[in-house]
């Protein structure tokens, strides 16, 4: 310990070097592989201007000579710190000379390494040699030499660039996927970008490109506005096209990319969308417009509700912003110009507003534009609700908009002396059309239920529920729609009604009492072994309303579509919406069943139901909708579903014809993987007793998915699509893709034979390559 001192000139002023007591202490012990700890405070009193020294060894020869450290040495300024082999600091000059397995860590958490570094006393300017570093996103950089200008700037000579691995998961070196090779890199980290001069691409080790300039975000950028990864192909409507999107980052909390969309037969299709996200609100909106009237190929004119505009384009959006008091505002937008514009530019919602049910052509746009306040036991909702059909037969000034839509529903515990829970339902209604009938619904209801648990594990539920419904319907005898012409150029339309209420009246008002009460049992009985565990649970729910129909008196306006199956077997109103009532003395029945196998990861379970009514329901067929239900036996719905550890997922519903036995209605959806091999399938059946309006009477559909990672990282994959009914596919694909943590590469061919007016079908092929960490 000699050859320590008190005080000591240097270049930014008096230093100070002082022994800690606690090292002094374990040094005078003996204690084994004790750390000796030093400060250098540059200006006295100064907290900011102190380094901290830490090693296993400090020596000094003079008050004039340098302090060496050596053995696990660590030094630290504020935020920075370096750690090396050994370290010799001269006070004299205000260097530090760092050896061996040296690495320096910034304020902003950026660690450098290299063999051997020169700086300046504060660690913030200096130089070092073979230098490298790992950034933000597990992006690296690597270099001959580093010139270090403090916090700000960083200048490298012969450096490469790379935001993949360079090992293999064995810890071996590889060659990375891709990396840029420059003779000189400016690491600007006020502006937070790197500029490479004289730079080359590599691929796989391969030189592919060279340009004299080129600037891309810093990683440790959250966002950068910069051209991002083009992605380009050709299509037999479109011709060749190229997208070259730019991303432009406005803020921290808000950004707007423009992805214009050059095609060779249709012109330029110019998108956009908008990005904004703060702790109280989000917004996404996309868009994009075209001048039509650059391809005459898919411009038409004179056909009813096929009119091309001159200007075509689409917005698609989503936000919410909430309020105090548990308010929140939110909408959720979807309109287009014309009907065949999605088909014909291959337009559909992605990334942030993609949809858990991707169609590839929806037939109807819907848009929603809500207040609502949301409690743990209560929601209030009011909406706007608007509805665009793509179909080429449905007129849009007979398709109905939600103006508004008003709904409440709160749920409140019962007195101690019955029990259970009381829940208040109101939902208020207007549909409006342009050229067709208008009409209002208010309904209110109150239901109560309450559950109770024997000490055998019987499980009983006693509900009932008390509704008012309220209709009015005006200008009726402009019908619900606009019949299907057979022949589109014909301009007059039939005018088409679901349900008159009256005929001689064009102005109607209508109310409704609907009661409703009822009790369910369910039974659920275990077994267990030493290999498997089995349930089985018995399920019986009676349910009374009076036997009144009123297909009569109401417009179904919100049911028309929904399916029988075990799951709205148990339903007390199994209509989707309110204009249609189930009524009547009921039962529905059923048997559910799973057997669990641990030791192989295995479950598979089902469950089977029926209804039996006291007397027939025609309501059904009057509305002209083939449920399964309706008559004093229902069909049979059944379920089955596997799932097998990772390997095999199989879910399966049914409804068989109570009659016959027939197969009714089949959906079926299968995933599976085993090993390099992945898989999916879905298979759907519908059979209805008569034609509905537009459709085959069999419906029939299968697609398939099979995916195979032939390589490393490499995969191939196709899907096709079948109208089994028609005999014919409606769609397929297939792809190449390379894919690993860094570099995305497709190259994918799709074949769409879906005819549409005038358009026999699409062939396209797309090539989109993505790098992870870089955008110019």
């Amino acid at each position: 310990m000699a050859g320590w001192s008190g005080l000591t000139p240097g270049k930014r002023g008096t230093r100070l070097l002082e022994l800690s007591r606690k090292a002094v202490l374990a040094g005078l012990a003996g204690a084994c592989a004790a750390t000796t700890l030093a400060y250098a405070q540059f200006a006295p009193g100064d907290e900011a201007d102190r380094v901290l020294f830490e090693a296993d060894s400090l020596t000094r020869e003079s008050e004039e000579s340098p302090i060496i450290a050596e053995g696990n040495v660590k030094a630290y300024y504020g935020d920075r710190f370096l750690t090396a082999d050994r370290v010799v600091y001269d006070p004299q000059t205000d260097t530090v000379m760092a050896y061996g397995n040296t690495s320096i860590t910034d304020m902003d958490g950026q660690t450098f390494f290299a063999d051997q570094v020169e700086l300046t006393g504060d660690l913030g300017d200096g130089v070092a040699e073979n230098f490298s570093a790992l950034l933000a996103g597990n992006s690296r950089m690597a270099a001959d030499t580093l010139v270090k200008e403090g916090d700000t700037r960083n200048v490298l000579t012969k450096a490469v660039y790379t935001s993949c691995d360079v090992c293999t998961d064995d810890g071996d070196p590889k060659t990375p996927t891709w990396q840029i090779k420059s003779f000189r890199v400016v690491q600007d980290r006020e502006n937070q970008v790197i500029r490479f001069q004289n730079a080359f691409m590599e691929v796989f080790g391969v030189p592919i490109a060279y340009t004299p300039y080129l600037q891309i975000p810093d990683p440790s950028v959250k966002r950068q506005s910069g051209l991002l990864a083009p992605t380009f192909g050709s299509s037999s409507r479109t011709g060749h096209f190229l997208q070259v999107p730019y991303y432009w980052a406005i803020s921290d909390y808000q950004d707007f990319t423009l992805s214009p969309k050059i095609m060779e037969n249709q012109g330029v299709l110019y998108q956009g969308e908008y990005r904004l996200n703060d702790y109280r609100s989000g917004l996404v909106l996309n868009g994009g417009i075209i001048d039509a009237r650059e391809s005459n190929e898919y411009f038409i004119t004179g056909r009813p509700g096929l009119n091309t505009p001159t200007t075509r384009f689409h917005l698609f959006g989503e936000g919410y912003q909430d309020f105090a008091d548990l308010w929140t505002a939110s909408f959720d937008v979807d309109y287009v110009s014309d009907k065949r514009y999605l088909g014909i530019y291959d337009i559909r919602r992605e990334d942030d507003l993609a949809t858990d049910l991707v169609l590839p052509r929806p037939d109807r746009l819907d848009s929603d534009f809500s207040l609502s306040r949301r409690s743990d036991r209560s929601l209030f909702r009011a909406s706007m609700l608007g509805y665009q059909s793509l179909r080429f037969s449905e007129n849009n000034d007979y398709v109905a908009q939600g103006l508004p839509k008003i709904s409440y529903n709160g749920i409140f515990d019962a007195p101690s002396m019955i029990g259970g829970r009381f829940e208040l339902d109101a939902d208020l209604l207007a549909l409006d059309r342009a050229d067709g009938l208008d009409s209002r619904r208010a309904v209110a209801s109150a239901g109560w239920e309450r559950q109770l648990t024997s000490q055998s594990g019987h499980r009983f539920r006693v509900f009932g529920e008390l509704r008012a419904d309220a209709y009015n319907y005006s200008n009726v005898s402009y019908g619900t729609e606009r019949c299907n012409p057979e022949n589109l150029n014909d301009a007059d339309f039939a005018t088409c009604i679901a349900v008159t209420p009256d005929a001689d009246e064009d102005d109607i008002t209508t109310s409704r009492f609907l009661p409703t009460v009822g009790a369910e049992w369910t039974y659920p009985l275990a077994r267990q072994t030493s290999n498997a565990t089995y349930i089985i649970e018995p399920r019986i729910q009676l349910i009374a309303s009076p036997d009144t129909e009123y297909s009569d008196e109401i417009i179904n306006e919100d049911s028309q579509f929904f399916e029988l199956d075990t799951t709205s077997l148990f339903m007390v109103n199994k209509s989707a919406g309110y204009d249609i009532w189930e009524d009547g003395q009921r039962a529905n029945i059923g048997l559910a069943a799973q057997a669990i196998y641990p030791k192989r990861d295995l479950t598979v379970k089902g469950s089977i139901g029926q209804q039996f009514r006291t007397q027939e329901n025609n309501i059904y067929e009057a509305y002209n909708l083939d449920t399964g239900i309706g008559e004093t036996t229902s069909d049979i719905v059944a379920e089955v579903s596997v799932d097998w550890s990772r390997y095999l997922s199989w879910d399966n519903e049914f409804r068989y014809d109570h009659e016959d036995g027939k197969l009714r209605r089949a959906e079926s959806r299968l995933t599976g993987a085993l090993g390099p091999l992945s898989s999916r399938a879905t298979y759907y059946r519908l059979e209805s007793g008569a034609s509905l309006p537009g459709e085959d009477s069999v419906q029939e559909f299968a697609d398939a998915t099979i995916a195979y990672e032939f390589w490393r990282d490499w995969t191939a994959e196709a899907e096709v699509n079948f109208d089994l009914a028609r005999g014919e596919r409606t769609r397929e694909s297939y792809s190449i893709t390379y894919s690993d943590e860094c570099l995305l590469v497709e190259l994918s061919y799709r074949y769409d034979p879906s005819r549409d007016i005038e358009i026999d079908f699409e062939e396209s092929i797309n090539f989109t390559i993505l790098l992870t960490g870089f955008n110019f």
